[in-house]
C-alpha cells in the first residue's frame, strides 16, 4: 500500500491524549487524534462529520529529533470547574514538546491518500500542532511513495536541513500494530462528545544512518 509522508517540526508542539482541566499533558511525539485533526482542518470538514475514513489510516512517526518536554504555568481567570462552580482564579500547568522533528507516515487507499496530499498543499484551515499558536516551521506536505509504511518511514532527509543537535546512532520509531502492550487511547470517534477508541502501537529504532542523506 502506498504511504502519504507529513513532516511536522516547529519550536513548540503539543500532543495531549488524557489532558483533564488544569493538567494539560504531553506525548513525545504526535499522538493519532491530532494527526487526524490536522487533516480535518487541512480539508476543511468541520466536527461533526464523520472521521472513519481517516482513523482507518495506518499511522506511524519516525522521530528525527527528539524534543524537550517544557511546562507553562498559567492562570486563568473566571473559570468554570465541572461541578458548575465559578472561581475567581485557576492554576493551569501545560505542557509541551520543544525542538522536536517528526516524519509522520500514513498507508491506506491512494484516492484518500492523493486527497489529503493535496489539501495539505492548500489548506483550507489554519495548520497547527495541538495549540493554535504552536504553527508549523516547514512545509508539512512532503508526498505520497510507493512503499508500505515502514519502508516509507525509512525515507533520506537531509542532514544539514532538519538537525540543530548531534544525532544519535538510531532514530525512534512508534508504529501502530494489531496487538501489543503498549496501547493508546487517541483514535477520534465523535469529536463533539470528546469520545476516543483505542490503538496499539510498537516502539523500534531505525539506523541513523539508513534515513540520512549526507548530501
Amino acid at each position: 500500500m502506498p504511504t502519504l509522508l507529513l513532516r511536522m517540526r516547529a519550536p513548540m508542539m503539543s500532543w495531549g491524549d488524557h489532558s483533564r482541566f488544569t493538567n494539560r499533558d504531553t506525548r513525545r511525539e504526535p499522538t493519532k487524534s491530532a494527526v487526524i485533526g490536522l487533516l480535518c482542518a487541512a480539508l476543511g470538514r468541520p466536527r461533526w462529520e464523520p472521521v472513519e475514513d481517516l482513523t482507518a489510516l495506518k499511522m506511524g512517526v519516525r522521530v528525527n529529533q527528539e524534543g524537550t518536554v517544557q511546562c507553562d504555568y498559567h492562570t486563568i481567570m473566571d473559570s468554570i470547574r465541572p461541578n458548575g462552580k465559578k472561581v475567581k482564579t485557576e492554576l493551569s500547568w501545560r505542557y509541551y514538546v520543544a525542538d522536536a522533528d517528526y516524519l509522520v507516515g500514513l498507508e491506506g487507499n491512494h484516492l484518500l491518500l492523493e486527497t489529503l496530499d493535496t489539501a495539505l498543499q492548500s489548506p483550507t484551515w489554519q495548520l497547527y500542532f495541538g495549540r493554535k499558536s504552536f504553527v508549523p516551521s516547514c512545509p508539512i506536505q512532503v508526498g505520497i511513495v510507493e512503499q508500505p509504511l515502514l519502508a516509507a518511514l525509512e525515507q533520506p532527509i537531509h542532514r544539514k536541513r532538519t538537525f540543530t543537535r548531534e544525532q544519535p546512532d538510531r532514530l525512534r520509531c512508534v508504529v501502530e500494530v494489531p496487538d501489543s502492550l503498549d496501547v493508546r487511547q487517541d483514535v477520534p470517534l465523535d469529536w463533539q462528545k470528546r469520545l476516543f477508541g483505542r490503538r496499539c502501537v510498537d516502539t523500534h529504532f531505525i539506523n541513523t544512518e539508513l534515513c540520512i542523506s549526507q548530501n
